[in-house]
């Protein structure tokens, strides 16, 4: 006698509905982590690194106070500020990390001063940061000749002002302190993304008066940001460009020409500055 088979259709239709709301969670899993991984992190992360590039700029605003107060109190007391090459990535989902690259180097920006009898020239250093961002712009900050440049690829600008004045009396009486930057022992530069000391130290200061002045010279990368400066100092001392004064941008160089309506007396300090990247003072 041949015994018929039952089908339990009832528990089939179950196992078959178990399966596929599997496979709709896990489909619902990965389309929520591709969204995850495609919108929220790369926002999340340009987020991270614009917010290290406000903290650098911050503090390159406490490397220039802290040459300030040495500039001021004259002692070679070397002085430590920190600067953070990088942001790390996000934990558990995929993102890149952001680095940098901090460097001291000598002799980078040249001033030129000139009359109709005299003609000198100082060479300038700099301390530069410059990012490798994943997400983000990148961006450059300057400390040269005691101002702190931001640079991209949109342009430079001024983001703090070199120590530089005029006041127009009977003359037009120029005032700048010229912070000088010399790179010294065996770090002066490093790449990654952890913080590090950049220590300064007062080494000497040099004063001198150039007596109607006529030119001013400066080799720089950044022309556009002294270019505006330039101009922004001296409209406000009350000059008129082209009638007192002409500025040049041209041949890597800003060339600032006193016309002969101006009788212009330079009063200049030179300060320098030694500095390295290290833990420790090398002499």
């Amino acid at each position: 006698m041949i015994k018929k088979k039952h089908c339990r259709i009832g528990q089939d239709t179950n196992a078959v509905v178990g399966v596929v709301v599997a496979i709709l969670l896990v489909g619902l899993f990965l389309a929520i982590m591709l969204v995850v991984q495609t919108v929220y992190v790369p926002n999340l992360m340009e987020q991270r690194e614009a917010e290290h590039m406000e903290e650098v700029a911050y503090q390159f605003s406490l490397l220039k106070y802290a040459i300030d107060i040495q500039s001021i109190s004259g002692k070679n007391t070397p002085i430590a500020t920190s600067v953070t090459l990088g942001s790390k990535e996000l934990p558990f989902l995929t993102s890149d990390r952001s680095f940098g690259y901090l460097d001291v180097s000598s002799e980078t920006c040249n001033i030129t001063m000139a009359n109709a009898t005299y003609s000198d020239y100082i060479l300038c250093g700099s301390i530069k940061y410059s990012s490798l961002n994943s997400y983000f712009l990148d961006q450059q900050y300057i400390y040269e000749t005691g101002a702190v440049i931001s640079n991209q690829t949109q342009g430079n600008a001024m983001a703090i002002r070199p120590p530089l004045s005029a006041t127009l009396l009977a003359n037009l009486n120029i005032s700048w302190d010229l912070f000088n930057i010399i790179g010294v022992g065996g770090k002066t530069s490093v790449s990654g993304y952890g913080t590090y000391p950049v220590q300064t130290q007062f080494y000497r200061l040099n004063e001198t008066t150039v007596n109607n002045i006529q030119t001013i010279t400066i080799t720089t990368k950044y022309r556009t940001a002294w270019d505006n400066f330039l101009r922004s100092t001296f409209t406000q001392a009350g000059l008129t460009i082209n009638t007192d004064y002409t500025l040049s941008n041209a041949g890597g160089k800003i060339t600032l020409t006193f016309l002969p309506v101006i009788n212009a007396d330079l009063h200049l300090k030179v300060i320098e500055i030694r500095s390295q990247i290290a833990p420790g003072w090398i002499e």
